[in-house]
């Protein structure tokens, strides 16, 4: 999924069976300053999160269907 306001793109990459998803958030996207942080979340966070982002005036883009395949995230192994 990938919502946007003003200042900020968020995007939810599912992870695996859809349990785990990967978010990336961008701020000033295509500008000078661009700035991604990335955090691995659990599905029920992901919800909470989505929802209130939409209830704070972020508009749905697009969705993503797919996993992360950009080489500016590794997540840690254990």
């Amino acid at each position: 999924m990938r919502l946007q306001d003003s200042a900020r793109i968020v995007d939810y990459y599912p992870v695996g069976t859809g349990k785990n998803f990967v978010r990336c958030v961008t701020w000033h996207p295509g500008e000078e300053t661009e700035m991604k942080s990335f955090q691995t979340i659990v599905k029920s966070e992901a919800l909470y999160d989505i929802n209130n982002r939409l209830a704070n005036d972020y508009r749905l883009i697009d969705f993503n269907l797919e996993a992360y395949a950009g080489k500016d995230y590794t997540p840690l192994m254990c």
